[in-house]
């Protein structure tokens, strides 16, 4: 009986031990100048942008784009803290980045700290700049710690209502071109870093009270543009009774060669251009560019092949000087019989569409 009696008492002390340490974790303050949210987990600061680089200088590696986000990191919302302390008047911040790997140190802030590039994906890296309210107003590079926010006035309780800040909803963001690239490049939603405070200089507090989320596109557009143009070509005067025979060209006819140049922009080595023919086909031939006159198309050839490019889609080779960013290529362009019958007498006209295709 008397050990039964031992057990019991041993259960409700163990009961009662586990109620008594339970109750002040769940009413546990920050520890002594540490600082957290007073409701939920960190501020969550999302931005995005969109920026595109046209000029081909801006598109090499180790190219700096400055405030690549323009004024898109701004954001208005506020958060309450709760400090381990009764009153305070200054804040100092921690900014801790989230991307690890170290690509490149160059630049500096206002303060003449230098910029820490961390690798975002194969051809961009990122560096970050903190907008510090309070007194201090300045936008410091990441990472930073313990930094005063130089507060003045009087002091507020540590846990009360009015201690809210906005530390890590403003700054700025410089990319770096890790190697050129062509197109679009989308940043999914990427955490950035995160921010803490502290009521007393040099205490690190273990959880953030805020973080950046950045995502956006980065387009380094191609394109290139055609010289002549628009391409006009003239067959003159052409007599019906040399123009008898189906699929070939008046008799004594010599067909018309045009050069084509290219001026372009951002096309990386080894890019194929090439040019590309629009337009409708003639029912008899469709190899052949359909003309205003029934009996007549308009045949089209790569200048330096000889070979027939089709008025559906059809492509012509461009060769390309990657360093002047020129491209060269030709056609030759002879109307041709459609019918075994004499053309009408009369002016015709065919068009076509030239585009300029990249892969």
């Amino acid at each position: 009986m008397k050990l039964k009696s031992i057990f019991r008492k041993l259960s409700v002390a163990s009961v009662l031990a586990v109620a008594g340490t339970y109750i002040p974790q769940a009413l546990a303050a920050p520890m002594p100048g540490a600082c957290e949210r007073s409701i939920g987990g960190a501020q969550e600061y999302p931005f995005s942008f969109s920026t595109s680089f046209t000029e081909p200088d801006q598109n090499t590696a180790g190219k700096i784009i400055e405030n690549a986000a323009g004024g898109e990191w701004d954001r208005p919302e506020r958060y309450t803290v709760t400090c381990g302390c009764t009153n305070m008047r200054e804040a100092y911040v921690t900014a801790i980045p989230l991307l690890k790997e170290l690509d490149y140190t160059g630049g500096t802030d206002i303060e003449g700290t230098p910029l820490s590039y961390y690798v975002l994906n194969d051809f961009l890296s990122v560096a970050s700049m903190v907008y510090v309210h309070g007194k201090i107003k300045k936008s410091l590079a990441v990472p930073f710690y313990s930094r005063d926010n130089e507060n003045t006035g009087s002091p507020i309780p540590c846990n009360g209502a009015k201690n809210t800040f906005k530390s890590g909803s403003q700054g700025q963001i410089n990319l770096r071109f890790r190697r050129p690239f062509v197109g679009v490049k989308v940043i999914p939603p990427t955490r950035l870093l995160e921010v803490y405070l502290s009521s007393t200089s040099g205490v690190s507090s273990p959880t953030p009270v805020s973080y950046v989320t950045m995502s956006g596109t980065v387009t380094v557009p191609q394109n290139c543009e055609i010289s002549p143009q628009p391409v006009v070509i003239n067959f003159g005067d052409i007599m019906s009774t040399d123009f008898k025979r189906k699929g070939e060209m008046p008799k004594n006819f010599t067909p018309h060669q045009r050069d084509l140049t290219l001026a372009c922009r951002n096309i990386s080595d080894g890019v194929k251009v090439s040019l590309s023919f629009q337009g409708e086909a003639d029912p008899s031939d469709p190899s052949a560019l359909k003309s205003t006159n029934k009996d007549i198309a308009v045949k089209i050839e790569d200048s330096s092949s000889n070979a027939v490019i089709s008025p559906n889609n059809g492509r012509l080779p461009v060769m390309m000087n990657y360093m002047d960013q020129t491209g060269k290529t030709g056609i030759n362009v002879y109307p041709i019989n459609t019918s075994n019958e004499m053309p009408e007498v009369g002016v015709f006209n065919s068009t076509a569409t030239i585009r300029v295709e990249i892969e």
